[in-house]
């Protein structure tokens, strides 16, 4: 499902203000985005559509599970963008927001992870915030299925320790993310790709492999 930059902009309001505890109210969430109350009704309709909140006058905006994975995300992606710029280019501590802000909807879950493992899995950021981690309620899912783009981190690899190593030489491990990236007509071939290489299953090694979308 493709989330547009303003669309994850929202979700990440609403996402800050129930860790706050406050009602995401169409006025609040105004406010707080600097634009009109009828500006978000329109938005909250939108998220509605995709499931990805719940809209009501009396409750307000409140995230579902996938909403709520999508602002956790994309706020982790922020906050190890901030780590990188700080910790290896040395940047400006009073410049990281402004260029997080910019990057966190342009990388893609195999960046974040490639970043996340480059900086030894950080828990905070260089203010102190935690860095969100991965949904923490999932259900892990064969790989078998998944769709065709869809994102996801390698759980648990139910083979040999021939065929373990082959794909460990290959960087499909445990904690790993990768993406679907196609499979032919008769799903008798899953092709896989981190970005960098791409991996071949069989129909049959396709249901030893579970792992966790990346929504």
């Amino acid at each position: 499902m493709y989330v547009s930059g303003s669309q994850e902009d929202y979700l990440k309001i609403i996402w800050y203000m129930e860790q706050d505890q406050v009602k995401a109210t169409a006025k609040s969430v105004a406010d707080r985005y600097r634009v009109k109350p009828p500006t978000v009704l329109a938005m909250f309709k939108q998220l509605s559509q995709m499931e990805l909140i719940h809209y009501d006058k009396l409750n307000g905006a409140q995230l579902t599970e996938t909403g709520d994975n999508q602002a956790r995300k994309l706020i982790r992606k922020h906050r190890l963008v901030e780590t990188f710029l700080e910790e290896v280019l040395e940047m400006d501590n009073h410049l990281l927001h402004e260029e997080a802000e910019r990057l966190e909807h342009a990388i893609s879950d195999n960046l974040m992870y490639r970043i996340d493992a480059y900086l030894g899995f950080p828990e905070t950021d260089p203010h102190g915030s935690p860095i969100p981690g991965w949904n923490p309620h999932f259900t892990p899912v064969l790989l078998k299925e998944l769709s065709i783009g869809d994102a996801f981190r390698v759980q648990e690899i139910i083979m040999n320790e021939e065929q373990k190593k082959f794909y460990a030489d290959r960087n499909f491990i445990k904690g790993s993310t990768w993406s679907l990236y196609e499979k032919t007509p008769d799903n008798a071939v899953y092709t896989v790709t981190n970005g960098t290489v791409f991996l071949a299953f069989s129909e049959r090694d396709i249901l030893k492999v579970r792992v966790q979308v990346h929504y």
